[in-house]
């Protein structure tokens, strides 16, 4: 039972940290081809990068200065540790928020990214199993891989009881969260497969390959060139919006396609085979993609050509939310200021697998850059207290926040959006290959020397992650749910809203996630300009895509009324979200290769 799994992480952290403090490392898992039927065969994946021995550790970006206020925040809890509240966060957001087959309480975006946080937590359990069974004491080997396997059959539950119906019309951000979710699922398949010559979700291959497929092909083609010189609009049911997010996740859906996806023969193209009884709309065939099309490298490679050369980033270095096209011109030349903590996020995974496939340092280059502003902006970088209480770009105290979070204005779109962050750092930071490819004969590896850059400058933000995952942490209540604000247990103030503390908004922002009536309004509205239809491009007209809009938009104008009065409180999102965080710190810490025991 859940509760029981509970009961053991609990039981466990009461024992002497001595017995529990048991290293957690980064393991070598090189995936076997796995032979499958028809066209679904695997590419041998080398998934879990690196080996069982510790990444060098070494101060760097992500380190603060020796005078800062969290020097007595450094190394202060091992992998173990770590390791327990990370299995403990899985265990609260499945059995409080999880009914057996999806999360009711979410909306389908946000599932499809929770699905993917399953998934890639599930790899993340697989690695410290497979390190020679390096687990604490409060979980025996055998639980662990029953915990492994109870996961995958949720993912695959999942798979059933998804909305696709209502996400493939959406925008074009929400199917790309698709994408992602079912390549996933498909990594962990293909590590699992290596790790215990097991046949568990072979099965599956064909049909998360195909979902996958589905969802990428609503996307594959909308790089416009005719607008902006480039990029994706968000949602074609409203006005011209070319937004960091949409863009940011081409970039990583392309790229997690040419290294991940199988091939699909397939030329099925609905989400569902109810689609069209729901919709009374008729799709053509869908088109064949094969395995590591070279045009989806060519779609990675030139988003993100277009994504830096088109002011994307504010005077901090932070990213943007994105550009609308003022009339009569064709460049994108509104901007929005609002700055989000997940738009700092999803282009690292993406830049992580340019340099998987293309070997250009480049890549990994400007990851690293946009860590280190993402972290510099939370504060950790101030050498006194006072000055990292002030609002620093994206938190303070060293702690990531949302500009809602501190007066509980949050959507519920924005409570995942840290979740996010920490998620795509994690896929950043996996060790680079230095022997093995990630993909035989496809992908590059790494000489020694960058290796040990990438692994240093990564463990260089652990402490920084460890401090936002303890501050997470803090905000648990009594039934184990993370809140929303993680900076108000470090100034040690409750989860109420506390609009003292709210940041000034940054000047010509527009909040869209908070405040969605805006949608309704220029420059959003749709007026007919840049092609757009307010019946998007489902092709039911107003009588379906034009419902679901007004019900996206009933919906939030209710959280916004709810939150207005108290906010959103704990929620499935703010779960998955310090899930995020503390699975990163796990990670992280286990690639570290720290022994430290727990204070006594």
């Amino acid at each position: 039972m859940r509760v029981s799994k509970w009961q053991a992480i609990e039981a466990g952290r009461q024992r002497s940290p001595k017995k529990w403090a048991i290293l957690l490392l980064s393991c070598a898992l090189g995936a076997a081809t796995i032979n499958l039927l028809s066209y679904y065969s695997l590419p041998s994946l080398f998934l879990g990068i690196g080996d069982c021995t510790a990444a060098p550790s070494s101060s760097g970006s992500g380190t603060p200065p020796i005078a800062s206020p969290w020097d007595d925040a450094r190394h202060d809890r091992n992998a173990g540790y770590w390791n327990d509240e990370f299995l403990g966060a899985i265990a609260t957001m499945q059995s409080v928020f999880w009914n057996d087959t999806y999360w009711p309480t979410t909306i389908q975006w946000i599932g499809a990214f929770m699905d993917t946080l399953l998934a890639a937590s599930d790899r993340s359990l697989l690695d410290a199993l497979n390190c020679s069974g390096n687990v604490s004491d409060s979980v025996t080997t055998t639980l662990r891989a029953s915990e492994i396997k109870k996961y995958f059959h949720e993912i695959e539950a999942y798979y059933g009881d998804e909305d696709v119906i209502q996400i493939f019309d959406a925008a074009y951000d929400d199917a790309q969260w698709v994408v992602l979710e079912w390549l996933e699922a498909i990594k962990f398949i293909s590590q699992y497969g290596d790790y215990a010559q097991s046949s568990l979700g072979q099965a599956d291959v064909a049909r998360f390959a195909h979902r996958a497929h589905i969802f990428y092909n609503i996307v594959q083609d909308q790089f416009d060139t005719s607008l902006c010189d480039g990029g994706i609009n968000w949602n074609p049911a409203l006005a011209t919006y070319k937004n960091a997010v949409t863009n940011e996740l081409f970039l990583a859906s392309s790229i997690a396609m040419y290294l991940f996806y199988p091939g699909d023969s397939l030329s099925d193209p609905y989400p569902s085979p109810a689609y069209t009884n729901a919709t009374n709309t008729t799709l053509p065939d869908l088109p064949a993609l094969d395995a590591h099309d070279p045009l989806l490298l060519q779609n990675a490679v030139a988003e993100y050509q277009w994504f830096t050369t088109h002011n994307f980033t504010n005077a901090q270095g932070l990213i943007v939310d994105g550009f609308h096209i003022t009339d009569n011109q064709t460049t994108c030349d509104e901007r929005n200021e609002m700055v989000y903590t997940y738009n700092q996020g999803v282009l690292l995974s993406g830049l992580r697998g340019l340099w998987d496939a293309t070997g250009e340092k480049s890549y990994l280059d400007d990851g690293h850059a946009f860590i280190s502003t993402t972290i510099n902006a939370t504060g950790w970088n101030d050498r006194s207290s006072p000055a990292a209480h002030q609002w620093a770009g994206l938190g303070r105290n060293g702690i990531m926040e949302d500009y809602c979070d501190a007066p509980a204005n949050c959507s519920q779109d924005n409570q995942i959006f840290k979740g996010i962050y920490f998620h795509h750092l994690g896929l950043f930071c996996e060790p680079l290959p230095t022997s093995t490819p990630l993909v035989a004969g496809l992908t590059k590896l790494a000489t020694a020397e960058l290796e040990a850059s990438h692994s240093n400058k990564c463990a260089s933000y652990l402490p920084w992650i460890e401090h936002n995952a303890h501050a997470a942490l803090a905000t648990r209540n009594d039934s184990g749910i993370f809140g929303g604000w993680w900076g108000a247990s470090y100034v040690n103030k409750t989860q109420e809203a506390w609009p003292t503390w709210a940041p000034p908004k940054p000047s010509g922002s527009i909040d869209l996630w908070n405040e969605p009536w805006v949608l309704r309004q220029p420059p959003w509205k749709c007026q007919g300009r840049h092609e757009c239809s307010e019946s998007g491009r489902g092709g039911g007209g107003m009588d379906s895509n034009g419902k679901r809009m007004a019900s996206l938009f009933a919906h939030r104008r209710m959280a916004r009324r709810d939150v207005n009065d108290q906010g959103l409180g704990r929620t499935v999102e703010t779960q998955a979200s310090g899930l995020g965080v503390v699975k990163a710190a796990s990670d992280f810490a286990s690639r570290d290769g720290r022994h430290l025991e727990a204070s006594p």
